[in-house]
């Protein structure tokens, strides 16, 4: 009788403790994906950026201390931590344990690598961080991601130049930062296009680093060395700095893509009836990071997310539903650029990048 209360007791033990560890287990990505995550509110937002010198990142930090004034004013936020890492991966790497020390219950990752945070995204995670991932994309199956398809943004931008070449001539690429999550995806998407057309003849790469200062003194030095070509693809806050090389350098412009920044869509306003084209894809910060943070708040209250909402990707091996790729926006074309410049400064005013984002009301209607 003995032996088998002992035993029973034992088992019972071992079954409570099983259990415990059971749910001590539970991360904060797979408690929110079943609904169970609840922490009380006001909540501390850690962010954790690169570089800070390209104006796309100057610009995600104004939107997103836009929506932490909201959030504050609702007593859901109580603290803002921003981190910037520049191009470090290491640094970065630990930042973000700083943030994971300083309590934060959300932490925000713009990543510098596409694997070499998922360690610590996994430390974060496991003391019930909610980490969530925006603008580009990691191999982390522990971190909410939302970010563009930045092969897609760049393919379509490509096919657009080469389309308007009659797909044969030469053509030179001014890539972003080497490196970048989002750089090596376009990086691919240019390869893969241009790899379509026979007809093309890819003249070299250089990285403009995303930044129109830098951008202008590359392609003066790519003109230098390169006599003659007919097509330039470039990446957002590039297309202005090299149109200002070819001026500089007194030379015609080759066919060109554009890009969705203020004083890019004023010089394509002010040439267009010089006869001036172009086409650019918005890629505007707000629709990463504020969104990021929008699911991120609910997700602490303790909404669920509408089902296929977040969904695996085969292609970076992330076999958990946990990636949601935030839809293209419309194309800026010849016939929409003066409708959508007055459109952006009715509504954010004079800022670098073409932006927008979720409505309060439209990042509900993704929660039960």
């Amino acid at each position: 009788m003995k032996r088998s209360r002992i035993f029973f007791m034992i088992t019972g033990i071992l079954f409570l403790f099983a259990t415990a560890m059971n749910g001590f287990g539970e991360t904060a990505t797979s408690q929110f994906l079943k609904g169970t995550l609840k922490k009380k509110p006001p909540y501390v937002i850690g962010v954790s950026n690169g570089l800070i010198t390209h104006s796309w990142r100057t610009q995600a930090i104004v939107d997103l201390n836009s929506d932490i004034q909201l959030y504050k004013g609702m007593g859901l936020v109580s603290k803002l931590i921003v981190q910037h890492a520049g191009f470090e991966v290491e640094l970065q790497i630990s930042q973000i344990r700083n943030l994971i020390n300083s309590k934060a219950d959300i932490i925000l990752i713009n990543p510098n690598s596409v694997s070499a945070l998922d360690p610590v995204i996994e430390e974060a995670n496991a003391k019930g961080i909610l980490v969530i991932v925006y603008d580009q994309k990691t191999t982390s199956t522990e971190a909410l991601q939302v970010y563009p398809n930045n092969y897609n943004w760049m393919a379509d931008q490509t096919e657009y130049v080469i389309k308007r070449m009659g797909g044969k001539g030469s053509i030179y690429y001014l890539s972003g930062y080497d490196g970048s999550p989002a750089n090596t995806d376009r990086d691919k998407a240019f390869a893969d296009v241009t790899k379509k057309y026979p007809g093309i003849k890819v003249l070299g790469k250089a990285n403009g680093n995303w930044d129109p200062t830098t951008s202008q003194q590359v392609m003066a030095n790519v003109l230098a060395a390169v006599p003659q070509m007919d097509g330039l693809v470039t990446q957002d806050g590039e297309s202005l700095g090299a149109i200002r090389a070819f001026e500089s350098a007194g030379r015609a412009l080759p066919v060109m893509n554009g890009e969705a920044r203020v004083p890019y869509l004023e010089y394509w306003l002010k040439n267009k009836p010089n006869g001036f084209k172009a086409f650019a894809i918005e890629n505007g910060p707000g629709y990463t990071i504020n969104l990021a943070l929008g699911i991120g708040i609910r997700a602490l209250q303790g909404k669920q997310i509408k089902p296929g909402f977040f969904k695996p990707d085969a292609e970076i091996k992330v076999t958990s539903a946990t990636i949601f790729q935030v839809p293209l926006n419309v194309g800026i074309t010849d016939e929409n650029v003066q409708a959508v410049y007055d459109k952006h400064i009715e509504n954010r005013g004079i800022t670098e990048y073409i932006d927008n984002w979720y409505s309060q009301d439209q990042i509900n209607a993704l929660f039960k």
